[in-house]
């Protein structure tokens, strides 16, 4: 069993439209909320001036074989960053961050995935997909991200022959030459 802080970075998006990227680390301080600042900063050009994401200064603390939330954090550092793009863009439209662990469970890799959405329209190339200097600044900030060893993959408890909950430190990311989008779940 070990305890997990988590992280929940709200995005604002403007007209209404919020959405939320979560971290996991096993302590936090305010080394993980200066690295998710300098991160969200890095990638700010990428991103259309609506959009800013509140870096939390508290949160929950949980049991990560459980899920069971245990106790709470503070942290020093909380701020809020801004995109910096005056240009158009595709609501619900970007790429993802694959975050890659050692753990396997159930006879599966451990990972995780940040959908980064929405980038600006110069954030495609002339195939529809992720345009490279894109790909390439968005996996270079992501590696910098992890370079300090501080976060963390929370793979849930129950399902699939999974059993108890574990967390895995995060070893590689990458960034796929692949659009996602999101859809709601709001009717």
């Amino acid at each position: 069993m070990a305890s997990l802080g988590r992280i929940d970075v709200v995005w604002n998006t403007g007209a209404g439209g919020t959405g939320l990227s979560t971290y996991y680390s096993t302590t936090v301080t305010s080394s993980e909320i200066s690295a998710l600042t300098t991160y969200y900063a890095a990638i700010a050009s990428m991103f259309p001036l609506p959009v800013t994401w509140d870096i939390p200064g508290t949160g929950d603390v949980i049991d990560d074989t459980t899920g069971i939330l245990t106790g709470s954090w503070t942290a020093a550092g909380a701020t809020q960053v801004a995109a910096t793009a005056n240009k158009p863009y595709a609501a619900g439209t970007g790429y993802y961050v694959r975050w890659t662990t050692a753990g396997i469970v159930a006879g599966r890799r451990v990972v995780g995935r940040t959908f980064m959405c929405p980038i600006t329209w110069d954030g495609y190339d002339s195939a529809g997909t992720i345009a490279s200097a894109v790909q390439t600044a968005a996996a270079s900030s992501a590696a910098t991200l992890l370079a300090g060893g501080l976060f963390r993959i929370w793979h849930r408890p129950g399902g699939g022959g999974g059993g108890s909950g574990s967390s895995h430190a995060i070893t590689g990311s990458s960034v796929p030459d692949k659009v996602t989008s999101l859809r709601t779940r709001r009717s």
